[in-house]
């Protein structure tokens, strides 16, 4: 992080990333990956599949609102800790 900019701020921007809250995030970024992929060649993908496509769709856009809800969750609660209980003091 820029010097200045680390210097303003009255703390850290957020907590240290667990290696749960780093596999649920590139979950994320794989299912959001996919989804667009899968959007992009909807056309053809849906020949291959037939009607199995619209469940494909329909399940990655529920694990995707799944996943992240809970990923929010779990990073909001980090923060809250690592902000307010002062563990970034200690650094």
């Amino acid at each position: 992080m820029i010097e200045w900019l680390r210097k303003k701020l009255p703390a850290p921007m957020a907590a240290p990333e667990t290696a749960e809250l780093r596999g649920a995030r590139r979950r994320l970024i794989a299912g959001g990956s996919i989804l667009a992929a899968l959007t992009l060649f909807w056309t053809p993908i849906a020949r291959l599949i037939g009607a199995g496509a619209p469940a494909l769709f329909l399940g990655l856009v529920v694990f995707l609102a799944i996943q992240g809800a809970f990923w929010l969750s779990a990073k909001n609660a980090a923060d809250d800790a690592w902000l307010l209980y002062g563990e970034w003091r200690d650094e």
